[in-house]
Parts: structure tokens; C-alpha cells; sequence
């Protein structure tokens, strides 16, 4: 099993566990108890772990030879996205926090140029 299915079988994986919170996220009790305060950002970075780690294993099964290069950036890309939800489920401030819109900005550009290597190949 290459790199790209590994990573997106492991991405699947959290995000089934992520649906846990998707559970936590519908009772107020909990809601309350974990002290979330903006259940959308779980539903987000749910989705988006289960779309990007089937993105992963689909790329990884096509088995296009990609440069390292470009697996790296597809896999670091396809994590990072999508686990930057979860904070702001608790401090949607963070929205603003330059860090975290570096983050944003670094993994956006790591998925774009992988895809583009990858539709290069």
C-alpha cells in the first residue's frame, strides 16, 4: 500500500472517530459539558476528513507515479485542511489568529501544488 492510500485510510479513520464529535455536537448536555461553541466547525472538519481521505486513497489507487514532492504536499495539504476546523469550534476567534491563517494559507497552497504536478504527470 503506497503513501497516498496509507494516509488517506489513516484520514478516513479520524474522520469516522470525528463523528463522535458530530455526536457530542448534537446534545446540548454535551455541547455544553465540552464547552463547544460553534458545532459547525465540527460538522466542516468531519467532512472534510472523510472527502479528502477518499480524494487520498482514489489518488493514491490511480497510482500516477507522482514526485515525492507533490505526495507530500497532496498528504500534508489534505490533513491540515481540514484539521484546522476543530479549534474554532471552541474559540472561533481563532479565525483571526495569524497562525492559524498562515496554516490555512500554507496548506491551500501545498494542496494546489500537488494537484497541479499531479495533473502535469
Amino acid at each position: 500500500m503506497g503513501p497516498l492510500i496509507t494516509a488517506g485510510v489513516l484520514e478516513l479513520t479520524v474522520g469516522v472517530l470525528s463523528g463522535w464529535l458530530m455526536v457530542a455536537a448534537g446534545s446540548h448536555r454535551w455541547r455544553t459539558r465540552l464547552r463547544m461553541v460553534d458545532t459547525r466547525r465540527i460538522r466542516q472538519g468531519h467532512l472534510d476528513l472523510l472527502i479528502m481521505g477518499a480524494i487520498l486513497v482514489a489518488l493514491g489507487a490511480a497510482d500516477l507515479g507522482l514526485p515525492v514532492v507533490a505526495t507530500v504536499f497532496v498528504i500534508a495539504g489534505s490533513w491540515l485542511a481540514p484539521l484546522l476546523f476543530f479549534p474554532l469550534a471552541w474559540r472561533p476567534s481563532l479565525g483571526d489568529c495569524a497562525l492559524m491563517v498562515w496554516l490555512d494559507r500554507a496548506g491551500f497552497v501545498m494542496l494546489t501544488a500537488g494537484y497541479l504536478i499531479a495533473a502535469w504527470i
